[in-house]
C-alpha cells in the first residue's frame, strides 16, 4: 500500500525546512558555499533539468525565455560582505520540463534566498552574543572565584589542602580559557589536556602514558572542546578515586574526522557489568552523546579497565 501522506504539501514544506536548516549550517561553516547550498535548495524545490552558476549580478529572481529558465541571485552572506564576486543561479525547465517557471516561482526563489541569508545572520548574531556572555562569565570566574582559591591556597593549613586548592585553581584556569574562546585548535587542546592531566596524576603518584595523533588541523567548537575536556577529566578522576592504579595510558587518534579516545588503567576495577549507576559514568555518556559518539567500558588484561570513546564525524560544524 502506498502511503499518500509522504508527498503532502505539509511533508514537502517540512523537507524544505530541513534542507534549509542543513544549508544554513553549511554556509555558517563555509561562507563561500552559499551558491552551492542555495542551488541544492532550488533544485529540491523546482526539480529543474539543469542548474548552473553564472558570474552575473541580478537584483531579484526573474524568468527568462518565456518561462523556460529562472535566474536567481545568490545572496551575500554577512560573513562574506567584502569578498567574492556577485553570482546568480540559472535553472532550466521546471519539474523536469513538465512546466514553465512563473513569476510566483521567482518570488518564492527570492524568499528562499533571503531566508537563507537571514537565518545565517541570525545564528551568527546569536553565537556572537553567546561568545560575549562566555567571555564575561570567564572573566567573572577568574576575578572572583580565582581570587578566592588563590587566597585559600596561601592560607591552607596543610600541604594536602594547599595541593587541592592549587589543582582546583588550575582546573578553573583551564575552564575559563575555554570559555573565553569561541573555538579551539585540537593541537592546542591536546597540549592543554596533557599538561592538566599530567599535573593531577603526578600529585596522585600515578604515571601517565600519552599518545596523540591527528591527520588534520581540526578546530574544535566550544561545545566539542567542553565535552571532550569534561570526558577526559571525569575518566581520570574516576581512576584516581577508585582504581588504585599505577599507570594510566591515554591514546587519542583523529583520522578523517573520526576520533577514537581510549583511557586505560592498570588498577583493580571490577567488571563494568557490575558497576552501580553513578553520576560519573552517566556524565561521560551524556558528554559523548553531545558529540554524536559512543562510549564503552571493558576489563583490560591482565588487570584494569579500558574506556573507549568513538566519534565517527568530529568536525568544526559539529
Amino acid at each position: 500500500m502506498v502511503d499518500r501522506r509522504q508527498n503532502t504539501p505539509t511533508t514537502r514544506t517540512e523537507r524544505l525546512l530541513e534542507q534549509l536548516f542543513r544549508a544554513t549550517r553549511e554556509v555558517e561553516a563555509h561562507s563561500d558555499q552559499a551558491a552551492s547550498a542555495l542551488s541544492r535548495l532550488l533544485e529540491a524545490l523546482f526539480s529543474p533539468t539543469e542548474v548552473t552558476l553564472q558570474p552575473k549580478a541580478v537584483s531579484s529572481a526573474h524568468t527568462l525565455s518565456d518561462g523556460q529558465a529562472l535566474l536567481v541571485p545568490v545572496p551575500v552572506m554577512p560573513s562574506a560582505q567584502a569578498s567574492g564576486a556577485a553570482m546568480s543561479i540559472l535553472l532550466r525547465h521546471a519539474q523536469r520540463g513538465r512546466r514553465r517557471f512563473t513569476n510566483t516561482d521567482a518570488r518564492l526563489a527570492d524568499r528562499i534566498g533571503e531566508q537563507l541569508r537571514r537565518t545565517v545572520a541570525f545564528d551568527q548574531a546569536v553565537e556572537h552574543g553567546r561568545s560575549e556572555e562566555r567571555r564575561r562569565l570567564a572573566q567573572d570566574l577568574h576575578d572572583d572565584i580565582g581570587a578566592r582559591l588563590l587566597t585559600l591556597m596561601y592560607k591552607a593549613q596543610s600541604p594536602e589542602m594547599e595541593d587541592y586548592a592549587r589543582h582546583t585553581l588550575q582546573d578553573l584556569k583551564t575552564l575559563t580559557r575555554g570559555l573565553a574562546a569561541s573555538n579551539q585548535p585540537l593541537a592546542h587542546a591536546l597540549a592543554e589536556w596533557k599538561a592538566d592531566i599530567a599535573q593531577r596524576l603526578t600529585a596522585a603518584h600515578i604515571a601517565l602514558e600519552w599518545t596523540a595523533s591527528q591527520d588534520a588541523d581540526l578546530v574544535l567548537s566550544m561545545t566539542q572542546w567542553s565535552a571532550l575536556t569534561r570526558v577526559l577529566r571525569e575518566l581520570v578522576t574516576n581512576v584516581i578515586a577508585h582504581a588504585q592504579a599505577r599507570t594510566i595510558d591515554i591514546n587519542l587518534r583523529l583520522h578523517s574526522d573520526r576520533l577514537v579516545l581510549t583511557v586505560t588503567d592498570d588498577g583493580v576495577g571490577q567488571s563494568p557489568g557490575l558497576w552501580a549507576p553513578g553520576l560519573g559514568v552517566g556524565g561521560v555518556r551524556k558528554r559523548v552523546r553531545q558529540l554524536g559518539g559512543d562510549v564503552s567500558w571493558q576489563q583490560h588484561e591482565p588487570q584494569g579497565i579500558c574506556c573507549r570513546v568513538t566519534v565517527e564525524r568530529l568536525s568544526a560544524s559539529g
